[in-house]
């Protein structure tokens, strides 16, 4: 036994003996309770100076087979890592969970050197045998360890400084060590602190590797807090099946994203968007979490085994039988539910409908819907808007003329809006603007069928399915002598009356339809920032969906980044809530429009049978805000009802 090693020896022994105090030259718990483990437990000698043993190539090569689809994934890794740290006179030791060398980079040059060290392939390092070091304490600890030098537990390995760090398993369970080590460096431990965190970051890397492979048959959700780092790093893995429930996620996501149970459940996403977004090659595309509010960038690899070539391309969440227009466009209001489920028992019946509502309250939409969801869906969808037309051309527009019918007329004439939209349906928007001397003729063709356009002799038969439109109280306006009664009634086989903006209950869904629909025209994946939600569902929207969608617009146009201010937003529409905040400030009890928030909240958490966070996610606020507003506006939940519920 050498001086050094005796003196080693003592120093260890008496470290130990005297573990009630702080560790001596140690400054580390975990190496103090690893020598302790070394002398008491596994009863080995700190002075022994054998060689670390080296496994023969039929017991080594039964280590590499078993794990060979591990190693197929952790060779790339293992080899970068050496090439980061070898001009440093650095080797790289990938072993298994039992502390054997699997994989081995180093400098051929020192290989009698390194192989004596018992850095070299096959060799055995766990603490069972070796004691206290990098490989073996990592592998008890399942934990990133530098041991440098003399506190290597036995006296042969203290010229060795040796960085470590754990690989996982997709279970969680500890599959392999990855470390650095040279034989020789710097007294100062600080010198290895690079060294580590090369090793930790490979050895994470190796870890997500081998989750992406495993989860080939999955769809994989690869996180970032930065857009840009996506593109070279993943820091949050999470695996899913097509229904959105999670099979697996990486130990960073597992720790910080709650990532448990649902997609749903952690991002404010349906699975459909998600993987609707996911088949585009390469989109990278903002989500925001429920938990936190926290907005992270997102990438979706798709399946890639051949079992999945079709799913790939209709995803079971995609292959849902499509809504009918007239139910898409109904969102989640109560009011447009009721509109659409009585507009789809009269798609094909031979009824005119009467659409009222204040001006941008989606009635020519609904028009389109109504008729993209009837048999007339392949026939023209014609529009005709009274208000904007000169009266003086309105005739000629709607009922057509023939060639020299009057000066100016084209020299071939002109098919009017009826005949064109024969078989199809004719949009007549703010119907109450035409002049009365048309609304009779209009009568004469809804009654007979049959149109003659100007300048001709003979009638022509029209297939005609009228929808009409209007702001204004069309029964006020013919008891104003301003509308045709006759033809009120004709019109008014079935009428809807859209509510405004301000009013219905579904806000939140419509802001992120229609954001999403410019961000797509132009070209960006936009979201809106902290406080943007709360604001636009506090504006009255005077100009009710076509304002929404105008100041949507306007702020994806404006907007660099992908995410959407404050600053973004239409200055009436801050302007409006600065306004509005200082008014109900000054105001003594409930304003009008907490009542109608009070009641677009109540109707989301019926809706959601009061399960907080599924209606957090249908109004898009975080579940701390949604539980903060329902205090605000005294909303209890049944449940908390001595009575009935709210």
């Amino acid at each position: 036994m050498s001086k050094e090693g005796t003196l080693h020896a003592e120093r260890v022994s008496t470290t130990v003996r005297k573990a009630s105090e702080a560790p001596r030259g140690l400054g580390d718990e975990r190496l103090l309770r690893s020598w302790q483990r070394s002398l008491e437990s596994y009863r080995l000698d700190p002075s022994r100076m054998a060689e670390p043993r080296i496994l023969s190539g039929g017991t080594l090569k039964d280590h590499q087979e078993s794990a060979e689809s591990f190693l197929r994934i952790a060779r790339h890794g293992v080899r970068k890592l050496h090439a980061q740290v070898r001009d440093a006179q650095y080797v790289v030791l990938l072993t298994d969970a039992d502390g054997v060398t699997i994989d081995f980079v180093g400098d051929p040059v020192f290989d009698r050197e390194l192989k004596r060290a018992g850095l070299y392939l096959g060799s055995c390092w766990s603490e069972l045998e070796e004691g206290t070091c990098g490989v073996g304490t990592a592998i008890v600890d399942k934990a990133p360890i530098i041991v440098h030098k003399k506190e290597h537990f036995r006296a042969p390995n203290t010229s060795l400084s040796c960085s470590a760090a754990p690989i996982f398993d997709v279970n969680g369970e500890l599959l392999a060590i990855l470390d650095a080590s040279a034989l020789y460096s710097p007294d100062d431990k600080h010198s290895q602190t690079l060294v580590f965190n090369f090793v930790n970051q490979s050895a994470g890397m190796v870890e997500n590797a081998y989750f992406l492979d495993r989860h080939r048959s999955a769809w994989v959700l690869q996180l970032s807090p930065s857009r840009e780092f996506l593109e070279v790093q993943t820091d949050y893995l999470i695996a899913f099946d097509e229904k959105g429930r999670i099979l697996a996620s990486n130990r960073k996501a597992q720790s910080e994203l709650s990532a448990v149970n649902g997609i749903e459940d952690v991002f404010e996403v349906t699975v459909t968007e998600l993987i609707r977004r996911g088949l585009t090659p390469n989109l990278i595309f903002p989500l925001r979490a429920v938990e936190d509010q926290r907005l992270y960038f997102a990438r979706l690899r798709v399946p890639e085994n051949e079992s999945n070539t079709r799913f790939i391309a209709t995803p079971a969440a995609l292959q849902k039988k499509p809504d009918l227009p007239i139910e898409a466009i109904a969102g989640s209001d109560p009011v447009m539910l009721g509109h659409a489920d009585r507009a789809k028992h009269m798609l094909n019946a031979r009824i005119s409908i009467l659409l009222q509502g204040e001006t941008g309250t989606g009635k020519e939409a609904f028009a389109k819907a109504i008729h993209a969801s009837s048999r007339r869906a392949g026939k023209p969808f014609v529009v005709l808007n009274c208000a904007a037309i000169p009266e003086s051309l309105i005739e000629s527009e709607l009922f057509g003329y023939s060639e020299g019918a009057f000066t100016g007329a084209r020299a071939k004439g002109m098919r009017g809006k009826i005949l064109v939209s024969g078989g199809g349906t004719l949009f007549l928007d703010e119907i109450g603007d035409m002049p009365l001397d048309l609304q009779s003729r209009l009568l004469r063709v809804l009654a007979e069928g049959e149109i003659q356009p100007l300048g001709t002799d003979s009638a022509v038969s029209v297939d005609l399915h009228v929808i009409c439109a209007t702001h204004r109280n069309l029964a006020e306006w013919v008891a104003a002598g301003k509308f045709r009664e006759d033809l009120y009634f004709r019109l008014n086989g079935a009428s809807f009356d859209l509510p405004p903006l301000r009013l219905r209950t579904d806000i939140a869904q419509l802001v992120a339809t229609i954001l999403r629909e410019e961000s797509n025209t132009d070209g960006k994946d936009c979201v809106l920032g902290d406080g943007v939600l709360e604001c636009l569902m506090a504006y009255r929207w005077p100009g009710n969906i076509r304002e929404l969608r105008n100041a949507l617009r306007y702020a994806c146009s404006l907007n660099e980044s992908g995410i959407i201010g404050l600053c973004d937003l239409p200055v009436q529409i801050t302007t409006s809530r600065t306004q509005v905040s200082k008014s109900a400030a000054d105001t003594a009890g409930p304003t009008l429009q907490e009542a109608e928030e009070r009641a677009r909240i109540v109707a989301v958490l019926r809706q959601r049978h009061w399960h907080v966070v599924a209606a957090a996610r249908d109004l898009s606020m975080s579940r701390a805000t949604l539980y903060r507003r329902m205090r605000q506006l005294q909303i209890i939940p049944p449940n908390r009802l001595d009575g009935n519920a709210t």
